[in-house]
């Protein structure tokens, strides 16, 4: 093992990572971006000419529940977007240290001295 075979896992880790996270977020957003964009549709239009029209009280009770809908999809996006980052670090992390390992175990170092795992973020 070598430099350029350490390279090669990383990056082949870390495309397999990415390319997941990004599937993952991509659905996540994909469904609730379209739910969000109906409601607000649907809101818009029954102020406009429907059972809202004169509902002031109302209209403001439900642009209230699309408003929180709207910070908990952010929400939920950030902590999927935070677990692909996780994610990617272990995956950059796993091959560095698995060549370490490697190249160090093939060398003969006494294993207490070969580091077990990569730090913590």
């Amino acid at each position: 093992m070598d430099s350029a075979d350490i390279f090669n896992d990383m990056v082949g880790n870390l495309k397999g990572e990415l390319s997941d996270g990004y599937s993952l977020i991509s659905e996540f957003v994909e469904r609730q971006g379209r739910l969000l964009a109906k409601q607000a549709d649907h809101l818009a239009k029954t102020r406009v000419d429907g059972y809202l029209k004169d509902e002031d009280e109302l209209f403001t009770y439900f642009l209230d529940g699309l408003a929180r809908d709207t910070v908990n999809m952010v929400r939920s996006l950030a902590m999927l977007t935070v677990l692909t980052i996780e994610k990617a670090w272990n995956a950059v992390a796993n091959a560095l240290w698995g060549g370490l390992t490697t190249i160090l175990t093939a060398a003969g170092f006494p294993v207490p001295l070969i580091p077990k795992a990569p730090p913590s973020v």
